[in-house]
């Protein structure tokens, strides 16, 4: 399945003077498979070096080594000449380089001494690996995620749509598209955009089957958490983990350690909670105290929301099954709109222009899904699949700080209106 980060990995190829490329991603958001794919189509040759299965090698980049010694073993498990300038026909991948603190760092002193190869590292990994602030000037870092909705419709080999929903500002939607358009958003509302579940749907056309591997991912997920997260706060990782979903279908949506635990302490969980989104397992968005530029300076640290890394992940967590979602006409307006809320935070961490999202709310009377800053300009998001008339939220944001571009998310065609720019749910990787 074609995936947008593979325009990245060749322009990292056609860069003479590039760096060590680091793709970083949650677990299962096919990272292995696009790098190998990308390898094998540009390089005539590849060495795919996984940590998390080979012990031996995993040893010999924690410790000080010749790089000659290393060129030695490498040689021998490729069976390929790395010796002489062999740049542009050869890669090395060197995966799973966060599950030891000390292989990012070693794997970087072999590449230092080696820059006559291409190096790609990945790292089921979000947040900073060790000495990564040391090693910025040397690497390119990228990041990847959950499938969007347009690589889902390219998936499904829909690409016309895609060109059709570009197209949208300019010639609309006819109605006999529209249709078509909404049964495959209706579709990845339910199966979401984990790589290896969108795959098995497309062939089978089967929710059940789907549904058994969501509920195996999301075991996966928590085996891998007990792990390899720290041991001295696992205990903590998994109540915060297995407290997410409810959360999320509080009236208030904040993140509250007493919900956990009432004699739950903020600096108890923490660290938990930073761990889960350093390894992608959620996303923390944080609450801004106002509407004014710059939004960083009016993050509130202590309030939060987290969100799961994919809306449908979190649709199974909930226990609706996805067979009992299909059947539902107002999926997109499911748990008061939460998995409309994961789907447009999935899209929108994805696009380019939008540096970091926040969220807002003003007492228990109004509440912006999302926030972000364009070069000053603060831009209100407002997640609406069926449009509330009496919704007052953005009303009350926009009058009150004075915002001149505003953004409605709904089921509605694209538009815009003094200031308001209403983005249909299904062209938001486009807007």
């Amino acid at each position: 399945m074609y995936r947008n980060i593979l325009d990245d990995l060749v322009a990292w190829k056609e860069d003479k003077d590039r760096q060590v490329l680091v793709l970083k991603g949650a677990k299962g958001v096919g990272k292995t498979w696009c790098v190998i794919d990308f390898a094998t189509a540009f390089f005539e040759h590849r060495v795919h070096i996984d940590f998390s299965k080979d012990a031996v090698l995993k040893e010999l980049f924690m410790t000080p080594h010749d790089p000659q010694f290393i060129d030695e073993q490498l040689m021998l498990l490729s069976e390929l000449n790395l010796e002489g300038d062999h740049r542009e026909d050869t890669v090395l991948i060197f995966d799973e380089v966060q599950i030891e603190e000390d292989l990012f760092v070693g794997v970087m002193q072999y590449a230092r001494a080696r820059s006559n190869l291409s190096i790609m590292i990945i790292a089921s990994w979000m947040g900073m690996l060790a000495a990564e602030n040391l090693l910025a000037e040397e690497i390119t870092i990228r990041y990847m995620y959950p499938m969007t909705f347009e690589e889902y419709l390219t998936a499904n080999k829909a690409q016309e749509l895609c060109r059709i929903i570009e197209d949208e500002k300019l010639n609309g939607m006819t109605g006999d598209i529209l249709p078509i358009v909404v049964e495959y958003l209706h579709q990845f509302y339910i199966i979401g955009g984990m790589p290896e579940v969108v795959s098995h749907f497309i062939k089978n056309h089967d929710y059940e089957e789907a549904e058994m591997i969501q509920k195996r991912i999301l075991q996966e997920m928590r085996n891998e958490l007990l792990k390899y997260s720290p041991k001295f706060f696992t205990s903590k990782i998994l109540k915060v983990w297995d407290s997410v979903p409810e959360q999320l279908i509080k009236d208030n949506r904040k993140f509250m350690y007493g919900f956990i635990d009432p004699k739950a302490r903020a600096r108890e969980y923490v660290g938990a909670v930073n761990w889960l989104v350093n390894a992608g397992y959620v996303r923390k968005i944080h609450k801004v105290k106002s509407g004014t530029s710059p939004l960083l300076d009016q993050m509130d640290r202590r309030s939060y929301e987290l969100y799961y890394l994919d809306h449908g992940l979190l649709r199974s967590s909930l226990l609706v099954a996805a067979a009992e979602a299909d059947r539902d006409e107002h999926v997109f307006d499911m748990f008061g709109g939460l998995l409309s809320e994961q789907y447009v935070l999935s899209e929108l961490t994805q696009n380019p222009n939008i540096e970091r999202l926040y969220f807002w709310t003003s007492g228990a009377t109004a509440r912006m899904s999302f926030v972000f800053e364009d070069d000053g300009e603060i831009v209100p998001v407002d997640v609406q699949p069926t449009i509330r008339k009496k919704a007052q939220s953005l009303k009350v944001f926009r009058h009150k700080y004075g915002t001149h571009i505003a953004i409605r998310i709904s089921m509605e065609p694209l538009t815009f209106h003094k200031g308001l720019l209403n983005v249909p749910l299904y062209g938001l990787w486009n807007f």
